[in-house]
Parts: C-alpha cells; structure tokens; sequence
C-alpha cells in the first residue's frame, strides 16, 4: 500500500473500494466538545463552528469564546464520586448532539512523568471520559459520533518499524502505553450508541502549540541540533490537517481507531534543519538524551526521545487528504 496521499480526483474510487459511506449532517447541528482549551479544541473549534452551533465542555467559569460556541462549565470528578445532579446535567448537554469530541485531561508535557504526573494525566482522561459515557448511556439520544483523543504513545519506542492502526501496543514499561490502553477503554462502551472513532494523535505542530514553540525556540536562538541521535522519528502532525480530519471523520462512515500524523513521518533532526533552514539558522548543538533526562524527566523519553514511525493508513485508505503530507509543506505555515 503506497503511504502517499490520494489526489481529489480518485476520491470516487477510494470510496468505492473500501465502501467509505458519506454521512453529511444537517445545516445547525449540534456538536460538543470536551476538553477545548488546547490548540487542538482550537482548530477542532475553527473546522467545526460553521456546521452548526459549539457547546463546549470547560472546567473554568469565564474565557473568551468565538460567536456560535456555548461554554458548560462541568465537574467531572464530582459526578465520578456520585454527584447524581451532575451527571444528570451532562446527560442533557449531551442528548441530541450531532457529535462529541472528547479531548478532556491533564497535558502530559505540563509534568516530569514522574508517578505523581503519570496518576495525574491517566486519572483526569479515565474520569472525564468515563463520565462522558455514564452521561451519554443516560440521554435519549446519546451524540451520533463520538471523536475519542488518544496517542500515538500506545505503541511505545519502536525504532525504524512502520506502525499503523494493526500494530500492537508497545511495551507497557513505556509511560505512554498502560496510560493510551486505559483512556480508549474508558471510551470503548460508547461504540454501543455511537460511531466510535478513536483518533490517535501525533505531535501537532502548530505556531500555537506549546509543544512546537518549544522545539522551535533552540534553532531561534542559534542553538537547534539533534536531540539524543536525531534519527528518532518525530510522528508529527499540522494543527492544519487536525481540524480538517474533525471535519472529514463527521462526514464519513469510519469507525475504531485511526492515525492523525501526517502520512510521511520525520526524523527529529530533519524537522530541526527544516525549521533552521526556514529560518536562516545553524544546525550545530546537540542535546545529549542524559541531559534532556535531567531537564524533562520522563517527558524527555516520552515525548523527545522515542521513535516512533506512524503512519495514518485506515486515513490514507479512505480517502482523506493531507493539505501538509511532508514537513517541508508545513514549514510555511510554522515559522
């Protein structure tokens, strides 16, 4: 199977052979979304807002938000420790929706991985998300699709394998691994009222993304190198694509888990001399893992150091189109 996006003009014949069924929604529909306070809820907001109105699920009172988006201020953890009001008033929220798009928890860059972090990140996905579910089983009509967050971490350190949708999860010392297999089994009873679409991420780079602020900011500053070897690879993802495969996955009869990372993966110091050569900088100081180790903690491995070669192939096979398929073509738009 070529990894390469498909052009628009055989999209016909794509549907046709993986029988890809359209499921436009109505002008107005409803869609929820859980968890929009990152850039993600950001592009996920932009691609979503002019099907219909935006109810959004924020655990802080104020905030500004664009015209058409509702905010619900929700307590998910009082309705896990049996606010019975709560959980009824969620249900409400959530009956009759067109969509819900769970990207509700903790950051798992906002730590060191250490055991604290780790229960932490894990505890506030399993809860929100198992409340989510609770609240839906209780509505009348619970959200006709149901976008679940998850990552790329499920399948660990991997070195130069190519991983896709069929590959297993990775070894359950990797921090990211028990923690990606929890959150999407707290989703997986959704699937008995909604089309469940676990949607595994990948780094999304992003002028707003913190995590792209952060890798950028050394070759700024004349200092970008490889980070540990450089050859891992980065499973990376433009802000761009994710909004637009929000917008898709509505329309589209595809279910289980999927893939958001471009469809030609980078190696961390190609993504470094690609920004470096946008921004006229030097490629020239290296970060030792050890060192990084020292600064970051678990994050280091988990988020810097690990290799991981994903590809969005159930993506690619149905059809969708990546506008930034390589980092060259993101680069524009990231510096």
């Amino acid at each position: 199977m070529s990894l390469r996006t498909r052009p628009q003009t055989v999209l016909p014949h794509i549907l046709n052979r993986f029988k890809v069924r359209y499921t436009r929604f109505m002008e107005n529909e409803r869609l929820v979304i859980a968890g929009a306070s990152g850039v993600i809820g950001a592009r996920a907001i932009e691609a979503l807002r002019p099907r219909g109105p935006v109810t959004v699920l924020t655990r802080r009172e104020g905030g500004a938000w664009p015209p058409g988006v509702t905010p619900v201020v929700w307590n998910p953890t009082a309705a896990r420790q049996g606010d019975a009001a709560e959980l009824e008033r969620l249900a409400k929220v959530l009956d009759g929706a067109a969509a819900l798009l769970n990207l509700a928890g903790s950051s798992i860059a906002a730590g060191r991985l250490d055991a604290a972090h780790r229960a932490r990140v894990e505890g506030s996905r399993v809860d929100a998300t198992t409340t989510l579910v609770e609240a839906a089983a209780l509505s009348p009509a619970a959200p006709r699709v149901w976008l679940q967050g998850s990552g790329v971490g499920l399948y660990g350190d991997r070195g130069d394998e190519v991983l896709t949708e069929a590959s297993n999860p990775g070894d359950p010392s990797f921090a990211l691994v028990p923690m990606a297999e929890k959150w999407e089994a707290a989703a997986a009873p959704a699937a008995e009222r909604s089309r469940l679409v676990v949607v595994r991420f990948g780094v999304v780079f992003d002028r707003e993304a913190e995590a792209w602020q952060k890798l950028l900011l050394p070759v700024k500053l004349f200092a970008g190198g490889p980070l540990g070897s450089g050859r891992q690879w980065m499973p990376w993802v433009s802000g761009r694509d994710v909004g637009r495969a929000f917008a898709w996955l509505l329309d589209h009869d595809v279910s289980g888990a999927v893939n958001l990372t471009a469809p030609e993966p980078a190696r961390q110091i190609d993504v470094t001399r690609a920004a470096a050569k946008a921004l006229g900088r030097p490629v020239w100081l290296p970060a030792p893992a050890f060192a990084l180790r020292i600064v970051l903690g678990g994050v280091a491995d988990a988020l810097l150091l690990a290799s991981q070669r994903v590809v969005p192939a159930r993506l690619l096979e149905a059809g969708f189109t990546f506008e930034d398929p390589t980092i060259d073509a993101a680069m524009p738009d990231l510096t």
